[in-house]
């Protein structure tokens, strides 16, 4: 593995995991709270769908940057945080087998991709973005969120071994996230 793509496969895996970024976690914990383990296909629909289109959204604005108010994308990465937490809340923490998440998961990674590329921008090499870059940084943000959905999981297994139901553990996480990104908005 050459130097460069062993950096930012660290780079994505540290992008999603790192406590600063609180967009990220808040949003992988409310987008897969309601769905159990064995539905292993939704979620990492969900999960892969968020991160191609992250990252695609990112490769965009490497080609050819489109100009972004900053302030209008942080506004919109709150509003993801709301529409996803909310959604679960909404729901009462009841997990719905045909929702197309991986679809509102790509769109809501468009946004994200699009509010990080300012801050990745300083980051990326004098010679520009390479697919060597690319492939690298989204190889990492996937092992970054499936980290996070591994430690959610077996957060949830925990609370499931003192009668919890996956519901409720839901419907908290989701109440939790959505209270959090509401409290960050003001």
């Amino acid at each position: 593995m050459s130097d460069a793509l062993s950096l930012y496969l660290e780079l994505g895996f540290y992008h999603i995991v790192d406590i600063h970024a609180w967009d990220h976690l808040l949003f992988i914990i409310a987008l897969i709270a309601p769905i159990p383990i064995k539905a292993w296909k939704s979620w990492l629909a969900a999960l892969s769908a968020f991160t191609f289109a992250h990252t695609a959204a990112m490769a965009i604005q490497a080609v050819g940057p489109i100009p972004l108010d900053k302030t209008w994308i942080e506004w919109a990465v709150l509003a993801t945080l709301w529409i996803t937490a909310g959604r679960v809340v909404w729901l009462k923490g009841v997990y719905q087998p045909k929702a197309k998440l991986w679809i509102l998961a790509g769109v809501f990674g468009l946004i994200h991709g699009a509010a990080f590329w300012s801050d990745f921008a300083i980051m990326v090499p004098e010679g520009g973005f390479t697919w060597e870059l690319w492939m690298g940084f989204t190889a990492g943000v996937e092992c970054g969120q499936l980290a996070v959905v591994a430690s959610l999981f077996v957060f949830r297994a925990i609370l499931e071994q003192l009668r919890w139901s996956t519901r409720d553990i839901a419907l908290m996480l989701g109440s939790i996230c959505l209270g959090i990104a509401l409290h960050l908005a003001f």
